[in-house]
């Protein structure tokens, strides 16, 4: 690439495809207009915005894609497209990791409100500051890697660091499907009577949704740890089935089961959560 002449050189290790970019856009914009309006006028579950907003960030990073996909010069646009989408499924996690415990109060009885021993709400301070964790290294190793064009040394290092925040992010999932399936074990004999219709639907969210962002942070790792002279990142089919398709899915899947419209618009499940406090308390007695 160096040896090339400047009129031939292009970011780009690959020739992308203007065709997927823009449905890619086009399908992104869909599910985000779906899922904001679902989450911020429907249901007004603002404790949910983070999801919306990782789709919005998607929308952009898609659109400016399909934009460097004619302007292979164009560090800036290219080097922006790559942050966002790499930074967008961080928001995504957010929406999963606040679902957790809004589950476990709203399903289990007052006395079980604790998976492994570590509270309910405990969990999801936990998971969201993972969360957090993972924005802020991923963020790093991106600024570091795009300030260069995600070419050359320093961008090896800043792939080196969302090397790390990925597999922080990979250990995060890893753990907290552990949580999901022990509350699942749990909900099957203790869920009380006056949990919220449908609940288990939000569960199938989380479990997809979780699974999915799962196996695309373990792309990305792959991605990054094999290098700029990588396979993952010479061939561009890699990048539409491992991340593209996994996230559309990764947020869609909300869009079917919005969490607010069985756990109520607090998320918690508001009309039915108080019976199932009670419920609950009367339950964990009788097993006493």
């Amino acid at each position: 690439m160096a040896d090339a002449p400047p009129e031939d050189w292009s970011v780009w290790r690959f020739e992308p495809s203007l065709p997927l970019a823009i449905v890619a856009t086009v399908l992104y914009t869909i599910a985000t207009l779906w899922i904001s309006y679902l989450t911020c006028y429907r249901y007004k579950a603002w404790y949910f915005v983070s999801v919306p907003i990782g789709g919005l960030c998607q929308v952009t990073g898609y659109a400016m894609r399909a934009y460097s996909t004619q302007h292979h010069q164009d560090i800036g646009i290219f080097a922006t497209s790559t942050s966002l989408i790499i930074l967008a499924p961080i928001l995504v996690a957010a929406g999963n990791y606040l679902l957790i415990g809004r589950l476990i109060r709203a399903v289990l009885p007052a006395s079980r409100h604790r998976i492994f021993k570590v509270p309910a709400q405990r969990l999801t301070h936990i998971y969201v500051s993972f969360d957090v964790v993972c924005l802020c290294v991923q963020s790093s190793g991106s600024s570091l890697a795009s300030g260069v064009g995600w070419v050359g040394q320093l961008a090896d290092i800043g792939m080196n660091i969302l090397l790390a925040g990925l597999a922080l992010q990979v250990f995060a999932f890893s753990t907290y499907l552990c949580i999901l399936v022990r509350f699942h074990h749990l909900s099957r004999s203790m869920a009380v009577p006056g949990s919220p219709e449908g609940w288990f639907n939000v569960l199938k969210a989380v479990y997809i949704s979780s699974i999915l962002i799962l196996i695309r942070c373990v792309f990305r790792m792959v991605e990054f740890a094999e290098g700029q002279e990588g396979y993952s990142l010479r061939h561009e089919w890699m990048f539409w089935v491992f991340e593209a398709l996994l996230m559309i899915f990764a947020l869609l899947v909300f869009c079917v089961w919005h969490p607010s419209k069985y756990l109520g618009n607090a998320g918690a499940g508001n009309q039915g959560n108080s019976e199932a406090e009670a419920a609950g308390t009367s339950s964990s007695t009788i097993e006493k």
